[in-house]
């Protein structure tokens, strides 16, 4: 993920709360905004409240590399920001995995296109 697709700046992160819509899972939150580009960007927030400062790192790096995955399948020119909540400190990969892609179809964000893991299990 390159430095283009990331919201770096407060300012940013604030205009994506206060003008963005937001769904929720037990574990994450979900806020999003039309960016009226091309291209996705993605920021993560996770609070003291998770943990200290080596967890709350785990936490973004897992949820980075997760959202990866997702990422060619997602409708494009949004601003996503995913707030990790403290029951996000004890995910392992395939937690992170599941809870991300269900809180990117809550948020409307996932497109209905066949993926490849569908695609080995149907034929």
């Amino acid at each position: 993920m390159n430095k283009a697709g990331r919201i770096r700046k407060n300012s940013e992160y604030r205009n994506v709360f206060h003008y963005g819509t937001s769904a929720a899972t037990r574990s994450l939150v979900l806020y999003k905004m039309n960016n009226h580009t091309e291209v996705n960007r993605i920021g993560f927030v996770v609070s003291k409240k998770v943990g200290n400062a080596v967890t709350r790192n785990r936490v973004k790096r897992l949820l980075r590399e997760v959202f990866r995955i997702y990422a060619d399948d997602m409708q494009t020119g949004k601003d996503v920001v995913i707030i990790a909540r403290p029951q996000a400190a004890t995910f392992n990969y395939l937690q992170a995995a599941t809870e991300l892609k269900r809180i990117l179809q809550r948020g409307g964000l996932l497109l209905m296109r066949d993926s490849l893991h569908n695609k080995k299990t149907k034929g």
